[in-house]
């Protein structure tokens, strides 16, 4: 059986999960990749790292709507937040880093053991939802009714 978050389950899970997969599409292929993020109640907050020939970078260029998903195994729940991706302006990256320093799960910033710290760039990346939807899943127990 499943049932509905409320929307204080979601948030709740949001601030809780740190990490989730990020899914993105050109428009013909999809790329879902792990990323650590920040959540503050209102914009989930991204520090991306990467290359100059990212696929992650590429993908953003195309995506018009992401799809961020969290998760839990105890309870069995999940929360899909759906909106756009953006640069965070300079004005907000004060607010960026905070949300990402109270709840990420920083994974170590070597994602890229042969580079030199010059050959990647940081930027921070918001995704202000358009959706915040939660399902848990209740596992189900059979009654002597249903043998």
């Amino acid at each position: 059986m499943t049932t509905e978050l409320s929307t204080e389950d979601c948030e709740t899970l949001l601030y809780e999960s740190g990490v989730g997969i990020l899914a993105l599409t050109d428009g013909t292929e999809a790329y879902s990749i792990p990323e650590s993020f920040g959540y503050n109640g209102e914009t989930l907050y991204f520090q991306f790292v990467y290359k100059p020939d990212s696929k992650k970078m590429a993908f953003l260029e195309t995506t018009e709507t992401a799809t961020f998903t969290v998760y839990d195994e105890q309870p069995a729940q999940s929360v899909l937040v759906q909106g756009p991706i953006e640069p965070v302006p300079e004005e907000d990256e004060t607010k960026a880093a905070t949300a990402i320093a109270e709840n990420a799960s920083i994974p170590t910033l070597n994602i890229y053991p042969e580079a030199t710290p010059d050959e990647v760039s940081m930027d921070y990346y918001r995704l202000p939802p358009t959706s915040i939807t939660g399902r848990q899943f209740n596992a189900f127990t059979p009654t002597s009714d249903d043998q």
